[in-house]
């Protein structure tokens, strides 16, 4: 996480961090387990905006985050 002397942003950086990795670990059960993809129904409501590539990234790029590797 990027520390900022502004408490604000850090905070603000923060929740979008945590939603971003909330988010993929749901793209990947849902591009993996077929009970996911059965309870979400169309991923196109919930993935949307930036979110959208998560349902087009490549599988092993999902699971760097969700296994808490580093991507760069």
């Amino acid at each position: 996480m990027y520390t900022h002397s502004d408490p604000t942003a850090n905070r603000a950086i923060g929740a979008a961090e945590r939603e971003w990795k909330r988010m993929t670990v749901l793209a990947y059960r849902y591009r993996t387990d077929s009970e996911t993809a059965k309870r979400i129904g169309d991923p196109r409501r919930i993935f949307t905006g930036i979110l959208s590539r998560l349902l087009t990234d490549p599988l092993e790029e999902l699971e760097k985050t969700v296994s808490g590797r580093k991507t760069d």
